[in-house]
């Protein structure tokens, strides 16, 4: 009798433990889809049928400390962003079934017209040289946008920092709102080509190191535009010292999160209606971004995080 009570309250105690790893993983799960959207993405006046279950995201590093983000207004300090490979309209479209929404993109290089298309890829994607890129930035608050571009090597070492967006920081073009679409890069070339800064660097490339910076106010004292011979805006090559004073100020502990079945996804007509008009704006029910970034970032300070694309050998 004593040896069968034993086994039912081991049985019990099992059975306790098991319904508790199921419980926190059901409620990490659901934090996990409760990440995106945050309230600055507004609801549709007529909502639609929601799918039987909605996308959630998978932790691609390790998750924030608990209390990393001790206040309610900081806990939506999610910055979402989404890499988009560009290739032939066709090709995309021939894969893809005949309803189905595709943007297209309209490309004119040399004189020549050509139609391209976009389909998301995960952060941790490999590039290789040649591949044309654009990305897709939402912010959770106002302020103002810069992006930084670094080279990083095999040895550990990276190039000299450049402030990629905007190029021109007197034009005040930089300017975000909350839930804004911002896309990269702007005007008339639709994306950017995967290429080293010198060609005969002896050094392995292995990834282009972006550090994307939301600060509540203009970035001061920064070098002049430049443009080259046919009137173009140059990226900016900014002080080493001053990007590294930048990094220890405002850097913060980042959680990184993928939007699961997400990569292959089509750039749709809204999400280029919201990326290429200022007055649109995307809402719940269009695709939430690719990667997420929840930043422990103290109230009232700039939000970094860096994105490195890698770069195939």
């Amino acid at each position: 009798m004593f040896k069968q009570n034993r086994f039912n309250l081991f049985i019990i105690a099992v059975a306790f433990v098991l319904f508790s790893v199921s419980s926190a993983l059901a409620q990490d799960q659901d934090t996990e889809r409760r990440f995106w959207p945050p309230n600055y993405r507004p609801q549709t006046a007529k909502p639609t049928a929601k799918p039987a279950t909605s996308p959630g995201y998978k932790r691609s590093s390790p998750a924030l400390p608990k209390n990393a983000i001790p206040t309610a207004a900081e806990r939506n300090s999610v910055v979402g962003i989404t890499i988009w490979r560009l290739k032939p309209y066709e090709d995309i479209a021939n894969n893809k079934p005949k309803e189905q929404d595709i943007a297209r993109i309209l490309v004119v290089r040399k004189g020549k017209k050509s139609d391209l298309a976009a389909e998301r890829v995960e952060a941790s994607t490999a590039f290789t040289t040649g591949q044309m890129l654009r990305l897709s930035i939402e912010v959770p608050r106002s302020g103002y946008l810069y992006i930084i571009d670094r080279e990083q090597y095999a040895d550990g070492t990276v190039s000299a920092p450049y402030l990629v967006f905007p190029l021109n920081p007197m034009l005040d073009d930089n300017k975000v709102t909350a839930g804004r679409v911002i896309e990269i890069p702007g005007g008339e070339e639709p994306f950017f080509e995967v290429q080293p800064l010198k060609q005969d660097n002896p050094k392995l490339q292995t990834a282009e190191l972006l550090t994307v910076l939301i600060s509540p106010s203009p970035l001061t004292n920064l070098p002049k535009a430049t443009r080259d011979d046919e009137g173009n805006y140059q990226p900016i090559e900014l002080p080493q010292s001053e990007v590294e004073k930048w990094e220890r100020l405002w850097g913060a502990q980042v959680e990184q999160l993928e939007l699961e079945g997400g990569a292959g996804q089509t750039y749709t007509r809204s999400e280029q209606a919201a990326g290429t008009n200022k007055k649109k704006r995307l809402t719940a029910d269009d695709p939430p971004p690719q990667t997420l970034f929840r930043v422990a970032a103290k109230p009232g300070k700039p939000l970094m995080v860096k994105l490195p694309l890698k770069i195939a050998k």
